[in-house]
């Protein structure tokens, strides 16, 4: 089949004029192989294409799975014992460890708080490093087209979004799996599935966990209210293999067709995020061990409650001389308690109370609960507890404590946060590697990508550090940029591409006072004030 452009100028005359260097043939006849396209039609094509690719970006669906909850399970010191006995190799007790981690980020202050601060402050820039091609006229082009589509592909899975999303989710769950899902029409979603759904098998591949599909455990949490329209059209989807075809992996589809327990997801397109899983298969949350110290605070505050209660309570006590019950304590005295306690109620119904007691009265008191509220030094101390668990350490209890014991332990938590963004590095490298082999285009133009950390660094003594190691140790470019967490190749290309294009001289400072150096100095020779030139030749005769 022959394909033979006609392209016309916009006067619709032929491109053929004698200011064009190029020749445009048409074809005399057109066989039946023969398909005749011109500028108009190629442009349609284009159009179509873009909101084709525009559609199928935008519809790329996710589902939300059901969750079981807590109930009315407590939580106590021996539970805490049970779960803290291996559960990185216990899937059931990381699934429990969890759920009340979301109870306690819900209830407690400083616990979710701690996820806020997170999530809030997660450093969404990342850095993309690619190789120097400069040399090479033909790899620097192919450069330039591996660039468009690695954006195109950062912006497709909201890759902001998921840095803002898998980090602390990654650090209050202890681990986030993720799988990079491609439709038909070519665009990419990272989707996250909870742990039950995804398990983690006892293999790795090349070094990295091999996760499984709980095709079970999917069916049974896809089982949820199905809206509809009053026509009784589903809103979503009709039953749950639309749904699985459509929201899930083709190899899952396959595996719900075949009525498969498990099936393996594929390694290039799947990963997990873990802390703390020591060499085992499943992470755990560090809030864990901030449990025990949750729950005495806990504890304080439905003692503090119940004592607030008690003391709120209004108890008076009317008490009668003895003799009302005669001489020998034989007689019930019925009436005269009846007296007593119907005018103090009367009088106690009025603004100012006026109350005289009859001759059998012996005394009215108030009663008040005994009892103290915790002591906040304990209070304090549990705090305490729970924000050194955390990494943070800003709550200065301890008058000897100074800030920057509170900074280093903020350092600590940043140090966890950093740890979980560079296996997101490696996961998201590892799909670019997959973007590029489905174009067609060489892995060796992979880029690799760093998340700028979320550590607060001193940047004041790192810029100190690079100008002594630069102005005075003679420091090669290499190190200096990398204390500045700034990419030498990167650079070098940048600054390059600046010198070819004349950017200096585009950018020269404009001429000001600061910026104009005068060709003579001094006070001008012509001045006629016969003081001034005094002045200045017995300053210049005593120079």
């Amino acid at each position: 089949m022959r394909v033979i452009g006609n392209f016309l100028t916009q006067g619709g005359e032929s491109m053929t004029s004698e200011k064009e260097d190029f020749k445009v043939v048409i074809a005399s006849k057109a066989d039946e192989d023969t398909i005749v396209l011109t500028s108009e039609g190629q442009s349609q094509q284009w159009i179509e294409q873009a909101f084709f690719n525009f559609n199928n970006n935008y519809h790329q669906y996710s589902s939300y799975l059901t969750e079981s909850s807590l109930g009315k399970t407590p939580i106590s010191n021996d539970t805490i014992d049970d779960l803290a006995d291996n559960p990185q190799g216990n899937l059931e007790k990381v699934k429990k460890i969890n759920a009340y981690a979301r109870y306690f980020i819900n209830k407690d202050d400083l616990i979710g708080k701690v996820y806020e601060t997170i999530e809030s402050n997660i450093n969404t820039d990342i850095k993309l490093s690619y190789r120097d091609f400069s040399s090479n006229r033909n790899k620097q082009k192919l450069l330039e087209k591996v660039k468009v589509i690695i954006n195109d592909f950062n912006k497709q899975i909201s890759i902001r979004n998921l840095l803002r999303k898998s980090i602390p989710l990654a650090y209050s769950e202890g681990n986030y799996p993720m799988y990079l899902r491609k439709n038909c029409g070519g665009s990419y979603v990272v989707d996250h599935y909870p742990l039950g759904v995804v398990e983690v098998s006892d293999y790795d591949i090349d070094g990295e966990p091999c996760l499984l599909m709980n095709i079970n455990e999917l069916k049974s949490r896809l089982q949820k209210i199905n809206k509809k329209t009053k026509k009784g059209k589903s809103l979503f989807f009709n039953n749950a293999a639309d749904e699985i075809n459509s929201a899930y992996p083709p190899e899952v589809g396959e595996a719900y067709a075949n009525k498969e327990s498990y099936t393996k997801l594929d390694i290039k397109h799947s990963g997990i995020l873990r802390v703390n899983n020591m060499g085992r298969k499943y992470g755990v949350t560090p809030i864990f061990r901030t449990f025990e110290s949750a729950m005495m605070l806990t504890t304080f505050e439905k003692t503090d409650r119940v004592n607030a209660k008690a003391k709120g309570k209004k108890i008076i006590f009317q008490k009668l001389h003895k003799e009302i019950l005669g001489k020998d304590f034989d007689k019930q005295g019925f009436e005269q308690m009846a007296y007593a306690h119907d005018s103090l109620m009367r009088a106690w119904k009025n603004e100012t109370v006026m109350y005289t007691g009859a001759p059998f009265v012996e005394d009215i008191k108030y009663i008040e609960p005994n009892v103290e509220n915790i002591n906040i030094n304990n209070v304090n101390y549990y705090r305490s507890k729970i924000m050194t668990a955390l990494g943070i350490g800003f709550l200065n209890q301890d008058s000897k404590q100074t800030f920057t014991v509170a900074n280093i332990s903020i350092r600590e938590l940043m140090k966890t946060i950093n740890k979980i963004s560079e296996q997101l590095e490696d996961v998201l490298e590892k799909w670019y590697k997959v973007v590029l082999q489905e174009n067609n285009i060489p892995i060796e133009f992979c880029p690799t990508i760093e998340v700028i950390d979320s550590e607060q660094l001193e940047s004041e003594i790192k810029f100190k550090l690079a100008e002594i190691l630069f102005s005075k140790m003679n420091a090669s470019y290499s190190t200096v940029f990398s204390i500045l967490g700034v990419d030498l190749e990167d650079e070098k290309q940048k600054r390059a591409q600046e010198n070819s294009e004349g950017l200096d001289e585009v950018f020269k400072p404009r001429l000001t006072a600061y910026t104009n150096s005068s060709k003579s100095s001094g006070r001008p020779i012509d001045n006629n004030d016969p003081d001034k030139q005094l002045e200045d030749q017995n300053r210049r005769g005593s120079e």
